[in-house]
């Protein structure tokens, strides 16, 4: 019940942060986006029409831009691209800024772009957008916690018995679920100092990685100190019987 509350209380910890960086860094960029949108803006029949221009709304974090030249360079500097172009919607990164998730509009697709329509909309359903991702973000974590949990406590369960300790298979188990909870709090503090702009992508790309090590070390070293299987023979006093 402890590992449980532990669980969700630096999951719901995680979630708040990554709830705080969107609201924070990604949501006025979105605004800006819309706002540049004309009324005559659309996509009717598969293609983008109504935009006379480039359009770019964009920060560090989030560049968003409605090309309808398929020439149009708009940069490659944030470190998230979203790019409405002439028959698709393409996101990509700082990464791989020349290729990246295309979806194509389909024929027959009509959909109004116009400021008029988006701006209200956006502004009634970004809280709940931003509740949503919240408490998606709670419930994927615990998800992928049980799953890592899983097929983490079979080298925490080896270790132990290298070492010569007692680890029963739910033992293995809860060992492995609470060694990810760390590394979950180290990536917590990582994304807190990307979204103030003192780390880049970069730095958060590393704690990512860092923070599966973490985990690991977490395994390990609480799989070496779990119950003996033997006594130590080297402590126990030579004048008892």
């Amino acid at each position: 019940m402890r590992l449980m509350a532990a669980q969700l209380a630096v999951a719901i910890l995680v979630a708040a942060t990554a709830v705080w960086l969107l609201h924070r860094n990604y949501c006025p960029v979105i605004l800006q986006f819309i706002q540049k949108m004309p009324d005559s803006a659309r996509v009717a029949d598969g293609t983008l029409q109504g935009v006379p221009e480039t359009l770019i709304a964009e920060s560090q974090f989030l560049a968003i831009a409605a090309k309808p030249q398929t020439g149009d360079n708009i940069g490659q500097d944030a470190d998230l691209q979203i790019q409405f172009r002439q028959t698709d919607v393409c996101a990509g990164s700082v990464f791989w800024p020349d290729w990246g998730w295309d979806w194509q509009y389909g024929r027959g697709t009509s959909v109004s772009l116009a400021r008029s329509n988006w701006e209200p909309w956006w502004s009634a359903w970004q809280p709940v957008l931003l509740a949503g991702a919240g408490a998606a973000t709670v419930i994927w974590l615990l998800v992928v916690w049980s799953l890592l949990a899983a097929i983490y406590m079979a080298p925490a369960k080896f270790v132990a018995w290298v070492a010569d300790r007692f680890l029963p298979w739910g033992g293995a188990w809860r060992l492995a679920s609470a060694a990810l909870l760390p590394g979950a709090m180290l990536m917590a503090g990582a994304m807190l100092l990307y979204g103030w702009s003192a780390i880049d992508l970069v730095g958060l790309s590393f704690f990512a990685a860092v923070h599966m090590v973490v985990g690991w070390i977490y395994v390990v070293g609480g799989s070496c100190k779990v119950t003996r299987l033997f006594p130590d023979e080297s402590k126990r006093n030579p004048f008892t019987a």
